[in-house]
């Protein structure tokens, strides 16, 4: 458990740049469930020592407390690592100004396209002629 809590926080550390607050959760969350793998682990070790000094009966109350900070740990590490699953990710960073980016993008056959509207007709007020276009009319020359 230790190494994979460990590696658990590692990777989320690692991606955190990209799920932001999900991966701070999770990292949290794997810290937590750790530090009660340590105080289990610390407590499985020591159990035989503090019986050989306490007695049976002097060491149920520290059992007790101790047992009940290992459950607090798990709750909490438990209950981050599942938030920090359902927390919303980061959304996808717009390019920076400068870059080139493509003006436009590649339909897909299959999407419905909307019909092309015809451009809308310049009306001309009643003795009004436009001056023709250089490439089309009389010009300098």
């Amino acid at each position: 458990m230790v190494i994979v809590l460990l590696g658990g926080a590692i990777l989320m550390a690692v991606r955190r740049g990209e799920h932001g607050r999900g991966a701070v959760l999770g990292m949290a969350g794997c810290i937590v469930l750790f530090l009660g793998v340590v105080c289990n682990g610390i407590l499985v070790f020591a159990t035989p020592s503090l019986v050989s000094s306490m007695g049976v009966s002097g060491i149920q109350p520290l059992f007790l407390v101790v047992n009940l900070v290992i459950l607090i740990f798990q709750v909490v590490g438990t209950v981050l690592l599942i938030s920090g699953v359902v927390a919303r990710r980061n959304p996808a960073a717009p390019a920076q100004q400068g870059q080139w980016q493509p003006e436009w993008q590649p339909q897909s056959p299959y999407q419905q396209q909307p019909p092309q509207q015809p451009a809308p007709q310049q009306q001309q007020q009643p003795g009004w002629q436009s001056p023709p276009q250089p490439p089309f009319g009389g010009g300098q020359g």
